[in-house]
């Protein structure tokens, strides 16, 4: 369970980053949307350099109230301009091709943010489930395939009662169903049912300015909960807090909404096997994939008496491979080639330049044994690597 707003906080350049990425006529409305005044000098007709300067300055004489407003809109804007932000907003926009026709990502982001406010609210939620797939927040279970998640004012009912006497903490419980869609590892879309649950907190206190005087101020915080159902293949994801109470809640979503009972069995993890990565290995790529270098960043290893770890991790201008590095570093000592196992590794993956990166893309990523991988399959190139060349290259298998 996540505190709604702490859990995705950025920084302050978000505002500047929305008004230099967003048409010129798609911010002359948002701020027509906010109400915000400008001087009669102001002249939307400009090329987009010349609004923009004037605009940021314009924009840091507003109150302190009125710049939090719009930096606050701009996070969570900006939040959404990435490729899996995008994925969730054209997956849920009432007019695809529409919104498909707008300049770029902040065009169509803010289009939704100011034409359909309930539907960009789930389209976040979307990203924010996407973005903490197979994270240390998520878990998945094994259920009951084909089956259609009810949402009769009755098993809702049912749902918000067991979540609150799961938690014991405060009364208010709501809770949001919709369908979606999501790309699996081999690139095809799957239809998924998304549940968003909103509970309410225990009582919690901060201290506010009233006036010159200082003031405790109590609130009750708003905590999250997400669970994901795949018809296809059965599989119940939950994104919440703490590891121990996933299971449960998998249970309770199953047992309300699904109208069957699951044991909890998590899903089968995929295992990764380092032990090849001992020795120079090669890494065999398609050139239609687009991938221009595979270099081993990082290896942490142990002796087989596991008594410590060894680190290597060559500076990236030096131009050595791991290998040679720890050759010229421990010369007969050399953990490559006294029986060192490798229990963490760091790759680079390289991508030459396509549409969607003008600059080419460097993917880095950990893996450790035996089950542990940041590669999360939330981009079509970490799709690619994660579903075709870690098995490929003998690194990954499914259990």
């Amino acid at each position: 369970m996540f505190p709604v707003d702490d859990e995705r906080n950025t920084a302050m350049p978000a505002l500047a980053r929305f008004i230099r990425n967003t048409p010129v006529p798609d911010l002359r409305n948002y701020f027509v949307f906010r109400e915000v005044d400008f001087p009669e000098s102001m002249n939307w007709d400009e090329e987009t350099n010349n609004v923009t300067k004037p605009l940021l300055r314009i924009v840091n004489e507003l109150s302190d109230i009125e710049q939090a407003r719009l930096r606050l809109d701009a996070e969570r804007i900006d939040r959404m301009s990435d490729e899996i932000g995008q994925r969730a907003i054209l997956a849920l926009a009432p007019d695809r091709d529409l919104i498909v026709s707008l300049e770029n990502a902040y065009a169509r982001t803010l289009w939704l943010f100011i034409n359909e406010p309930d539907l960009f609210r789930r389209a976040e939620e979307a990203c924010f489930v996407d973005h903490a797939r197979r994270g240390r927040t998520w878990d998945g279970f094994s259920g009951p395939k084909e089956l259609a998640v009810s949402e009769t004012p009755e098993n809702m009912a049912a749902l918000a009662e067991k979540v609150r006497g799961h938690f014991r903490e405060g009364e208010k419980i709501k809770v949001d169903v919709f369908k979606r869609v999501r790309p699996g590892l081999d690139g095809e879309e799957y239809e998924l049912v998304q549940v968003t649950i909103y509970r309410e907190g225990l009582p919690n206190s901060f201290l506010v300015f009233e006036g010159d005087e200082l003031e405790r101020l109590v609130h009750k915080p708003v905590f999250e909960i997400a669970l994901t159902y795949e018809p296809d293949n059965g599989v119940i994801e939950v994104i919440a807090k703490e590891k121990a109470g996933r299971a449960e809640l998998a249970k309770i979503f199953a047992e309300t909404l699904l109208e069957q009972k699951i044991s909890g069995e998590r899903i089968p993890l995929r295992h990764y096997d380092l032990s090849g990565l001992a020795r120079p290995h090669d890494f065999p790529t398609d050139p239609e994939d687009g991938i221009e270098s595979v270099v081993i960043r990082m290896l942490k290893l142990n002796p087989m008496d596991g008594s410590a770890f060894v680190t290597i991790e060559p500076r990236g201008e030096s131009g050595e491979t791991i290998y040679e590095a720890s050759r010229r570093l421990f010369s007969e000592r050399d953990p490559f080639a006294n029986d060192y196992g490798v229990v963490r590794a760091r790759i680079s993956i390289r991508f030459r330049s396509d549409s969607v990166n003008p600059r080419g893309k460097t993917l880095t990523f950990n893996l450790s044994g035996p089950n542990g991988c940041d590669l999360k399959g939330k981009t079509e190139k970490e799709r690619l690597i994660g579903e075709k060349y870690l098995v490929r290259w003998g690194l990954a298998e499914d259990l």
